[in-house]
C-alpha cells in the first residue's frame, strides 16, 4: 500500500509540473502544442513587454514579413516555417529560465533573439549544450559568440562598430564629453569607443555611466556640459538617448553637436525637435542603394504602410538567412548548423554587398560597412 501511494503521489506531482510548464509557456507567448511534420519551428526570444517593447514590436514586424515571404515561396524543403514567440522583456533572468523549455522542444530547429546581448548570452549555454543554433541577429557584444560553436550572429562586433564611430566623431571634435549605459553591453561598447577615440587624439574631458532605468540624468549631464566639449557622445539605446538629448537641450541649454541616439521611430518621436542634427552610424537606411535592401523596404512599406528601421531589417534578414541555409542543407538542428558553416552566399541587406558568408572563427558576418547618418526633418539621412 505504501508503494502504491508513493507511486500515485509521484504521478500527481508530475501532472502538476506538466500543467505548470504549460501555463508558463503560455505566459511567455510560446505555443504549448507540438508542430506537425509539415512545419519547421523557430523559437523567438524578444521583449513583447517591458522597457524594450518598442524593439520587440519592430522585431515581430520583420520576422513575420520574413516568414510570410518564405512560406509564400514554398517554405523550407516544402515545409512551412512557424515562429514560437517567448516574451522575455529582454531580461537575462527570464531568458535563462525560458531556454530549457525551448531546448527541450524537439520541433524547434533554431532560436533567434534576444534584443540585448546580455539577455541572449544568459540563454546561449543551454542552447549550446542542446546542439541548437542560437542566431543572435541583434547581438553585437564582442564576446557574444564565445559560448560555443552553435552561437552565431550576422551582427557586427561593437569593437569594429565603435571604432568607426570614434573615427566619425574625430572628424569634427577634438574634445568631448561621453555618457554610456551601465550594463555589460554598454561598458564593452564604450571601452571600444574610448580606445579608438584616444588613439585618434580625442580629449575625453568628462565621462560617466548611467543606469538603464534612470529618469533624471541632470547630475551627470551638467558636468558633461560644463566641460565645454566640442561634442557630447552617447553610447546606449533609443529611450535613454532621447532622455539624454532632451535633458541637454531643454534643461541645460546645450546647443552643440550630439552623437548617439538610435535609428528608431521611438528615438525620433521622443526626442522631437531636440533630436534634429543627431549624428550616428548604422548599417542600414531606407535610402539604401543595396538592391536586396531596396526590395525589403518596398515590401515592408506595402505590408505595414510605414518605413522600416534597422531593427525591422535585421529581424527580417534572420528568417531569410536561416531559410536560405536550410534549403541548401535540411530543416533540422544539424542542418541549420551545417548551413552556417558551409553556405557562402547568404543574401546581404546591409552596406553595398549583396551576399555574405560567416567568419568561421568569430561566427559573425565576415565584414560590414557602416553608413554615416544625420537626423534631418524627422528622418535619418546619409551624410555627404
Amino acid at each position: 500500500m505504501k508503494v502504491k501511494k508513493t507511486i500515485a503521489g509521484a504521478f500527481a506531482v508530475l501532472a502538476v509540473l506538466a500543467t505548470t510548464a504549460c501555463a508558463q509557456n503560455s505566459t511567455f507567448g510560446g505555443s504549448s502544442s507540438s508542430s506537425s511534420s509539415s512545419k519547421v519551428a523557430i523559437a523567438v526570444m524578444y521583449p513583447e513587454t517591458g522597457q524594450y517593447a518598442e524593439y520587440g514590436k519592430m522585431f515581430k514586424q520583420g520576422l513575420d514579413l520574413g516568414v510570410e515571404q518564405v512560406n509564400g515561396k514554398g517554405g523550407v524543403k516544402g515545409k512551412s516555417i512557424e515562429l514560437k514567440y517567448y516574451d522575455t522583456q529582454s531580461d537575462p533572468k527570464q531568458t535563462a529560465a525560458i531556454a530549457p523549455k525551448i531546448a527541450s522542444d524537439s520541433s524547434v530547429v533554431a532560436v533567434v533573439g534576444d534584443y540585448s546581448s546580455g539577455a541572449s548570452m544568459a540563454a546561449s549555454p543551454t542552447f549550446q549544450q542542446a546542439g541548437l543554433v542560437h542566431y543572435g541577429f541583434n547581438n553585437s557584444a564582442a564576446d557574444f559568440t564565445s559560448t560555443g560553436d552553435h552561437v552565431w550572429t550576422p551582427q557586427y562586433s561593437q569593437d569594429d562598430f565603435q571604432a568607426q564611430v570614434a573615427d566619425l566623431v574625430a572628424e569634427k571634435a577634438k574634445k568631448i564629453s561621453a555618457v554610456y549605459i551601465e550594463n555589460d553591453w554598454g561598458k564593452a561598447a564604450y571601452a571600444a569607443f574610448k580606445k579608438e577615440a584616444l588613439a585618434k587624439g580625442i580629449d575625453i574631458a568628462y565621462e560617466s555611466s548611467f543606469l538603464a532605468d534612470s529618469t533624471d540624468l541632470s547630475p551627470i549631464l551638467i558636468p558633461a556640459r560644463d566641460a565645454h566639449p566640442d561634442a557630447i557622445v552617447h553610447v546606449g539605446y533609443g529611450p535613454d538617448g532621447a532622455l539624454v538629448i532632451n535633458t541637454l537641450r531643454d534643461k541645460l541649454g546645450y546647443t552643440g553637436p550630439f552623437y548617439g541616439g538610435q535609428i528608431t521611430n521611438e528615438y525620433i518621436t521622443t526626442s522631437g525637435k531636440n533630436g534634429e542634427g543627431t549624428i550616428l552610424m548604422a548599417p542600414f537606411t531606407t535610402d539604401t542603394t543595396n538592391p536586396n535592401a531596396q526590395k525589403f523596404v518596398k515590401d515592408f512599406r506595402a505590408k505595414y504602410k510605414i518605413d522600416p528601421g534597422e531593427f525591422n531589417q535585421t529581424s527580417y534578414a534572420a528568417i531569410i538567412d536561416l531559410a536560405y541555409g536550410m534549403n541548401k542543407t535540411s530543416p533540422t538542428r544539424a542542418g541549420v548548423q551545417k548551413a552556417l558553416q558551409t553556405v557562402t552566399d547568404f543574401p546581404c541587406y546591409v552596406g553595398n554587398k549583396t551576399t555574405f558568408s560567416f567568419d568561421q572563427k568569430t561566427r559573425r558576418m565576415s565584414s560590414t560597412s557602416f553608413l554615416k547618418l544625420q537626423l534631418k526633418d524627422g528622418k535619418f539621412q546619409v551624410m555627404n
